[in-house]
């Protein structure tokens, strides 16, 4: 076999076997979408018992969003309910808007973080939060998120009805997808990754993941847990991993809704993306002695991120590099069978699952549109993600350095 035929082997069944595993998480989805619909109904209603809520919200520099995020957290219309917001050691205007909103708001409280111990990343700022915390339920926003008013209620709920449950995540959509083009497609990307990946994975296996923000959790898991990882670059994975880990449920619901401020440049995005991955690594490398041992839950939710960011990618990208030497003229794949078919049935099975997401979330046709140029644009966007993210996150290992957290920045919005 020459080389040629050989990359294009590997890339062929390193897309086409995430993407049989997809279409499997597709019907799980359509499947979930159809239950909670009938479930939400009774979820609205008043609830077996009203634990108190404590919500904490980390905030480093974020004069432009933190105003319309309280407000919103301070709208919600659970009845007992603190707001902390834990100021990192903010250097803009961000102290002097939550001053002026503590007077204004009885539900909130700023716990301020002086200058030189702040700056330390999102999970160290949760944890200087927690020991203020009074609720008997945790529950962690972002500070660009504007969760709609019944969210926490339906949260709160839906961990209620379930007594295996330790945490519940609500749904996250983005607000400013009209900014460009890149935020239409993150959009897009955020509607796929929750149905598939949440809802389809809670349908057919019972599990799921936090996603960082809009989730509930009891305060006693975490207390015990012993609060969150402060080397992990991803609070919400490692967090799954260690719940999973002691036993314990984390669900996704599609009806406790937040919207949040995406990136709209690609070097915001870059960044924010490199951190991601940088954390997914971590946590692929921390439990993966321990998954080995424990197939099911761990195994299984490790073999998700070794296929997306060890299989999957790196397949787009030799794919990617094939097609670019035939077009050339340079080099040629001499394999014989319908190979060219098998990829079109494959890049038709991404289509696929991409609309069956937008018909359960947003039906117009832009998204429509996008689904099927995201593979060509999008998606290939994640190659110099996640080659970059391992290689920093190896030098970073190497020289016994802990990985550093970038803030990303917000943009001020039209009201």
């Amino acid at each position: 076999m020459n080389p040629v035929d050989a990359v294009f082997t590997l890339a062929f069944w390193g897309i086409t076997i995430p993407l049989l595993g997809w279409a499997l998480l597709t019907i799980g989805a359509v499947l979930y979408a159809r239950s909670t619909r009938q479930e939400v109904q009774a979820l609205r209603g008043p609830l077996p018992r009203v634990p108190s809520v404590s919500v904490l919200v980390p905030a480093h520099n974020e004069a432009e969003v933190i105003e319309a995020t309280v407000r919103a957290l301070h709208a919600q219309t659970y009845p007992d309910l603190e707001i902390l917001v834990i100021d990192d050691a903010s250097t803009d205007d961000t102290p002097a808007i939550l001053a002026r909103l503590a007077g204004e708001l009885p539900r909130l409280r700023v716990l301020n973080v002086p200058p030189g111990q702040g700056g330390k990343g999102k999970s160290r700022t949760l944890n200087l939060g927690l020991p203020h915390a009074r609720g008997e339920v945790i529950a962690v926003y972002d500070a660009d998120n504007t969760p709609e008013p019944d969210a926490l209620h339906l949260l709160v709920a839906a961990l209620l009805a379930d007594p295996k449950l330790a945490a519940v995540n609500g749904k996250v959509r983005t607000r400013n997808r009209d900014a460009s083009l890149l935020t239409r497609f993150i959009a897009l990307e955020f509607m796929y990754f929750q149905w598939l990946y949440q809802g389809g994975r809670w349908q057919l296996r019972r599990l799921s993941t936090l996603m960082g923000t809009n989730y509930v959790i009891w305060h006693r898991y975490l207390t015990a847990l012993g609060g969150f990882d402060e080397a992990s670059l991803v609070d919400d994975t490692e967090m799954s991993f260690r719940l999973m880990q002691a036993g314990y449920g984390i669900r996704w619901v599609p009806f406790a809704v937040t919207w949040e401020q995406e990136p709209d440049t690609y070097p915001v995005w870059f960044r924010q993306r490199m951190r991601w991955s940088k954390g997914n690594f971590y946590v692929t490398f921390k439990y993966l002695p321990l998954a080995l041992s424990h197939p099911y839950p761990l195994g299984l939710e490790l073999l998700y991120l070794v296929l997306n960011f060890l299989v999957f990618f790196p397949s787009l990208l030799m794919s990617t590099a094939v097609l670019v030497l035939g077009l050339l003229g340079v080099a040629h794949v001499t394999l014989p069978g319908p190979f060219t078919a098998l990829w079109v049935l494959s890049y038709l099975l991404f289509v696929g699952q991409m609309w069956l997401v937008v018909t359960l979330e947003d039906r117009r046709l832009s998204n429509y549109l996008l689904g099927p140029l995201s593979y060509f644009t999008y998606a290939q966007l994640f190659i110099p993600v996640s080659l970059g993210a391992l290689r920093s996150y190896l030098g970073d290992a190497l020289r016994g350095r802990q990985g550093t957290w970038v803030k990303t920045p917000r943009k001020k919005e039209n009201a």
